[in-house]
């Protein structure tokens, strides 16, 4: 799915928000750990993420969009 500027529902606005949470377990990733395999496969990202929501303003559907 490619980011958009309306709600695929609606057609409302979408707004970006800022996603909040505790610290006890730190920022949320979405992390591409490439394609080795192995005991130290998972250690390796070949690409990290940032999970972030938008809402749209008509609806309050919220849509989660990976960015840098």
């Amino acid at each position: 799915m490619s980011r958009t500027d309306t709600c695929p529902d609606c057609g409302g606005a979408l707004e970006r928000m800022t996603l909040q949470g505790t610290d006890a377990f730190g920022d949320l990733t979405i992390v591409d750990e490439g394609d080795d395999d192995g005991f130290l496969g998972s250690v390796r990202a070949d690409e990290i993420l940032e999970p972030v929501p938008y809402v749209c303003v008509e609806c309050r559907r919220v849509l989660w969009y990976a960015e840098r």
